[in-house]
Parts: C-alpha cells; sequence; structure tokens
C-alpha cells in the first residue's frame, strides 16, 4: 500500500470534483437519452457457456474402464454427462454451470469463459486494480456486474488450483452470495463444489477468502495506487506534466497489463524448464501435458517454494516390480503422459505432470501400483540453465563493480597528485 496522502491524492479528489461539476446529473441523463433498444439489458444466458470435449483426455475414453474417473459425474447437478469407450457426451439439459470443467483433472470440458487461466487473468486484474474484488453467480447478483465483480454460472466454476494460486497472491479476494441463494438453486451440487475448492485453496496457500452476504456493504472504490498510477499517466499523455513515462510513479492501467502478462511469460517459462529438466517426451514418444490449472498452480510454487510443504497428502503412483508384468495399462489410461514404461519394462513418473488422480493404479490389472506420498519439494522446478544465466550475470556485475572500485581508487590518486602539485 501506499504511504500517506499527499498532493497527488488531492489533486485526484479535486479532478473527480470537477468532473462532478461539470456533469452534475452522471449518467442519469445519457440513460434517459440512450435509445432503449440499444441499452444493456441482464441477460443471465450471456454468462454462461456450454463446454466443448474433447474425449481424447478423458481417463476413462483411455482406459475402456467407465469407472476409473467419476468426477464430472458426480459433480453434474442434472446427470447430463455420460462417458462410454466411444467418447463423452453432453445432453441438452446442460445446465452451463461450468462445474465439470471445475472438477476434471485433465481439462476435458473447455468452456473458454472460465478456464483457469482466463479465470486468473480476470480475477487478478480487478484484484490488481480494486480495493475489493468480488466473485459471485448470475443467481445471486441479478444485474449486470459492475467493473469489479466477477459473474459466473456458478462459483463452482473455479478450480481448487486456482483459488490457491489467487489467494497466495491477493488478500481482497471475497465471494458475494446472499444468505439462503444456493438452497433453492437447482445447481445442486454447486455450493458443495465451490466449499471444498475454496477450503482447500485457503489451506494450500495459508489466504484467507472474503465473504460478503449484503450488496449495500459491497465497495467498488479502486486502489489507492492504481488511481495514482493512471493520474500520473493522464498527466503524462495531457503534457501537463514533465514526469518522465518511465518513472515507477506512472502505473495505473498498462502496470497491471504487464503484471499479467509477466504471469503468463512465467507460466511459459516454467513449461519450459520443466521439458529442460524431465524431457517433453516419455521414451515412447508421447509428448507429455500440463493442464492450465496445473500451469498455474506450480508457477505459484515456484514463486513461493515454501508452499509447497502443503501439499504432503498428495500422491504418486510407485510400482511393485515383482508384480508387474509391463501390460502398458497404466500408460495408455494416463493421458496426461506423466507415467512412463520403458523398453525394459521399467515404470516411472514425473511428480510435475501427474495430477494424483489414481487411475494408473486403478486400472492395473496386477495391482502393481499403489499411490505413495512424495517429496513435495519435487514440485519445485530447477531451471539449471536458468541458474547458470543468474551466476554468469552475478560474475559479470561483480566484475564491473572490481572495475568501478579501481576505477575510482586511480582517480583518487590522479586527484591527490593535482593537488600536491597545487600545493607546491
Amino acid at each position: 500500500m501506499a504511504g500517506k496522502r499527499d498532493v497527488i491524492d488531492d489533486l485526484i479528489d479535486i479532478q473527480n470534483d470537477w468532473k462532478a461539476v461539470k456533469n452534475p446529473f452522471g449518467g442519469i441523463a445519457d440513460s434517459l437519452a440512450a435509445d432503449p433498444d440499444s441499452q444493456n439489458l441482464y441477460d443471465p444466458s450471456n454468462y454462461k457457456e456450454r463446454p466443448r470435449i474433447s474425449s481424447l483426455f478423458c481417463f476413462d475414453v483411455a482406459s475402456g474402464d467407465m469407472k476409473a474417473c467419476t468426477r464430472c459425474l458426480d459433480v453434474c447437478p442434472v446427470n447430463a454427462i455420460t462417458i462410454t469407450k466411444n467418447g463423452v457426451k453432453l445432453a441438452d439439459n446442460c445446465r452451463k454451470c461450468g462445474l465439470c470443467s471445475a472438477a476434471c483433472p485433465t481439462e476435458v470440458f473447455v468452456a473458454y469463459n472460465v478456464t483457469p487461466k482466463s479465470l486468473y487473468d480476470k480475477i487478478s486484474q480487478i484484484a490488481s486494480e480494486y480495493e475489493q474484488c468480488y466473485v459471485t453467480c448470475t443467481r445471486a447478483l441479478g444485474r449486470i456486474p459492475k467493473d469489479n465483480e466477477v459473474l459466473l454460472p456458478c462459483v463452482g466454476a473455479v478450480s481448487k488450483e486456482t483459488w490457491f494460486a489467487l489467494l497466495a497472491e491477493y488478500k481482497n479476494i471475497s465471494i458475494y452470495l446472499p444468505l439462503g441463494i444456493c438452497d433453492k438453486c437447482r445447481t445442486t451440487t454447486g455450493e458443495r463444489a465451490f466449499s471444498d475448492a475454496i477450503a482447500e485453496g485457503e489451506e494450500l496457500s495459508h489466504g484467507a477468502m472474503g465473504l460478503e452476504v449484503s450488496e449495500k456493504d459491497m465497495t467498488h472504490e479502486q486502489t489507492r495506487e492504481f488511481k495514482r498510477g493512471q493520474f500520473m499517466s493522464s498527466m503524462v499523455r495531457a503534457g501537463a506534466s514533465a514526469v518522465s513515462a518511465t518513472n515507477p510513479m506512472v502505473a495505473g492501467a498498462a502496470a497491471v497489463a504487464n503484471k499479467i502478462q509477466a504471469h503468463s511469460d512465467k507460466m511459459v517459462e516454467l513449461q519450459n524448464s520443466l521439458e529442460r529438466a524431465v524431457g517433453a517426451k516419455t521414451s515412447e514418444r508421447d509428448r507429455r501435458i500440463l493442464t492450465q490449472g496445473r500451469k498455474i498452480m506450480l508457477t505459484t510454487l515456484q514463486a513461493r517454494n515454501a508452499l509447497a510443504k502443503g501439499f504432503a497428502d498428495l500422491e504418486v503412483p510407485a510400482c511393485d516390480p515383482t508384480l508387474c508384468t509391463a501390460c502398458g495399462d497404466c500408460v495408455e489410461a494416463c493421458t496426461l503422459h506423466a507415467c512412463d514404461l520403458d523398453h525394459e519394462g521399467h515404470f516411472s513418473v514425473e511428480p510435475a505432470y501427474c495430477v494424483n488422480c489414481g487411475v494408473c493404479a486403478k486400472v492395473c490389472p496386477e495391482g502393481a501400483l499403489t499411490m505413495r506420498k512424495y517429496d513435495t519439494a519435487d514440485l519445485c522446478i530447477r531451471d539449471e540453465e536458468a541458474e547458470r544465466r543468474k551466476r554468469a550475470a552475478e560474475k559479470q556485475k561483480a566484475r564491473i563493480e572490481k572495475t568501478k572500485a579501481e576505477g575510482k581508487k586511480q582517480l583518487n590518486r590522479v586527484l591527490d597528485g593535482l593537488e600536491r602539485l597545487a600545493d607546491d
């Protein structure tokens, strides 16, 4: 947070007051003059999206075992999902609630408005600009959302990985749900879904989610830092200030956009680092896949290594070689190619890619695989190339500092000599 109020804050208040004086009726006149047919009216369906399905990544389809993973089936409130050996189908009675998208560990269901990355970016941007960011649902809000409100078909559309990353970074995110709003909702599984996801996100991030139950208590104030940044940027653009656009004070929307882009760049670098560390493909040349949720989670852990200890309950498959027949059913079932069986029949798993679902152990006909806890430090990816570049940069900086120090000593000797000559 910025420090005490200063002249910039006073100027911002004066600017806002002057705008109010110039247009005392605010948006009332504009609203009255507008064509009623052209005005945006609240329509809940605009915030809902039927997911697209990629059966290729479904554990059940890949393994042929329709009970290998049932998370989407368990969370769907209207039993609209059907899984067969031929693929995943979605019936016409789908409520477009997004719960299947958040529940599926391999992201078979893709609704672009509620993908982990799009939700992280949207909520992160608002949390960076406003004093408070509210996440709510169409039934709770019942109107067009304001700028710091994220309107979802159901709050359960946000995955636990996304909540973990957001709560580790921001302290000003709240859920807006009036008391009893979920009681009569036809998305009957939504409340349990978001309650579990938020609880796990809070536990893993050591963060806390806010809860607002009354609309009159909601605030829509921008943060002081954002308002100051926008004000300074407008001064620069107007030519009314000599402040350089590169000054740290000039933040605002550009700074928030840069922050979101930096997070995206970190996600890309994470995948590159992981592929350099363990290889992009298995011995069978299947490319390992990182889901969006996994990328967001791992990116947060790279910045906050200490949080990895909270994932101590996660389990990955371990193989008993005396029981394994190298049939390959486990590898066939893992659509993310996190586990591998080499040509000599040795089983291995890469914890960073594994989503800890246990499907490989379920489909093993010999019971050779069991789920066991592992060292969560493996989730913090070491990038040896980046570390090498960092060491090289540090050595270069040390050489420059040494050269500067030697030059300063030489200059002092010259100056001392000149002073002695002047004294003579």
